[in-house]
């Protein structure tokens, strides 16, 4: 015959109890990291993740390189791009010609990279950020020419470039991108060492 399971009966609080038990496990908490010398809390937007190469962001098209395969919008899986008509001169032909070229939704985007990837003549690439504004939904919807040009990036010229690393004793520590450069430069220079 399988054991009984015991129930154990737990006092109830009343609301008043686990309100005030609700806050001072807060302010106690709030405390505890107050005084922690390790907070990785990012001071965005005097602070941003500087993010590693090949960090698939925001995509920009390269209009000379584009040969209108529309690729990138049929192997999109969001149907974030889509091929628009556009006139333009042909040079040989010497006549206007209509041809398709793609532009972007980014209320749709989910930056997998696909459209790059399938690129024959690699007419679009990626920037290494995608922390970016917009003051309304309208504006994630880019045209041509939009897509054509390189979104600034107003936090790198507020903001220190900052990484996180692993630190065998503090865990995950916050410290400047250039610092971080330099810990695996001499990480690399130990372990370099102890091979030879």
């Amino acid at each position: 015959m399988p054991a009984k399971p015991e129930i154990k009966k737990v006092p109830r609080a009343t609301f008043l109890g686990r309100a005030i038990a609700g806050n001072i496990g807060a302010l106690t908490l709030g405390v505890k990291y107050f005084f922690d010398p390790n907070r990785i809390t990012l001071l965005y937007p005097h602070e941003y993740i500087k993010l590693k190469q090949g960090y698939r962001g925001y995509i920009v098209l390269i209009f000379d390189k584009c040969i209108s395969c529309a690729s990138c919008a049929r192997i999109c899986p969001a149907r974030a791009m889509k091929m628009v008509s556009v006139n333009v001169k042909d040079k040989k032909l010497n006549k206007v010609m209509k041809k398709k070229y793609p532009v972007i939704n980014y209320n749709r985007c989910i930056f997998c990279g696909l459209c790059v990837d399938v690129c024959p003549t690699e007419a679009l690439y990626h920037v290494p950020y995608h922390d970016l504004v917009y003051l309304n939904m309208n504006d994630m919807i880019l045209n041509l020419e939009q897509f054509q040009e390189q979104p600034e990036f107003v936090t790198s010229k507020e903001g220190v470039p900052v990484t996180y690393v692993f630190d065998e004793k503090r865990g995950l520590v916050k410290v400047r991108a250039d610092e971080s450069v330099k810990q695996e430069g001499q990480i690399g220079q130990a372990s370099g060492g102890e091979n030879k």
